[in-house]
């Protein structure tokens, strides 16, 4: 049985002061979570969903887009809302304790990229049964450099080097997996005060190799209020092609 787990507490601190919450803040006629929502509804593979929020009042707000997505899809799930922790890795632990026993795979997904597909949720869900940990992600495709410099500066010079971007990937979610893997995974973590930026560098941990699901659309993270007018084009771009 497979699991979701949709991440919507996140601060959104590099909003600024006229974005309250960039999950909830309107696109178009909807928002970012109502988009996720409208992806993942209707699949019937999942048998659970769990939604992390940030406080009680935000729950309410997340419970009520929901209900607007499942009455427009027909959907069937009830989901089950747990309060996030103060870092990425703590909500998804929560998010991990919330799912019945009888989950055998997770799939994680940040509300903030709300472009994703359901049929990359689909093909990611099938996958993750016979490679056991599967990563929505793209080649790099731009020259990237580390410095090699103790102190970080940008306003001064520094040494570099170039690496390899053929051996690069940027990634992206939704990240798929055995819950018991992630489970055990995350608690590793825990127990080194090792701070993980998503599933896979947990995952790591464990030597776990990482099947790459490589996606041909847009598939951005809103950070910003530039991100935000990305999204809202990009969906008046998919509305016409479709």
């Amino acid at each position: 049985m497979h699991g979701v787990i949709l991440l919507a507490g996140g601060s959104g601190d590099r909003m600024g002061s006229d974005v309250k919450d960039k999950l909830l803040h309107p696109i178009l006629e909807t928002n970012a979570f109502r988009l996720c929502c409208n992806a993942y509804i209707g699949i019937k593979e999942i048998s659970s969903l769990v939604i992390v929020y940030r406080e009680k009042d935000q729950q309410k707000l997340l419970e009520n887009e929901y209900d607007i997505s499942r009455k427009r899809f027909h959907g069937s799930l009830d989901p089950i809302y747990v309060a996030g922790g103060s870092r990425r890795e703590d909500s998804v632990r929560k998010g991990l304790e919330a799912l019945p026993k009888e989950c055998s795979f997770v799939q994680v997904h940040d509300c903030a990229r709300p472009m994703i597909r359901t049929s990359t949720i689909t093909e990611m869900i099938h996958e993750v049964e016979d490679k056991g940990v599967v990563v929505a992600c793209r080649p790099a495709s731009d020259t990237i450099r580390q410095s090699l410099e103790t102190e970080l500066s940008s306003d001064q010079p520094q040494k570099t080097q170039t690496l390899n971007r053929q051996s690069l990937w940027f990634m992206e979610t939704p990240q798929a997996t055995h819950k018991s893997w992630l489970t055990q995974a995350l608690n590793r973590a825990k127990e080194r005060n090792i701070s993980i930026t998503d599933e896979v560098s947990a995952l790591e941990l464990d030597d776990r190799k990482t099947a790459f699901f490589c996606l041909d659309y847009p598939n951005p993270k809103i950070t910003n209020i530039d991100d935000l007018k990305l999204v809202e084009y990009l969906l008046k771009e998919e509305r016409n092609i479709l």
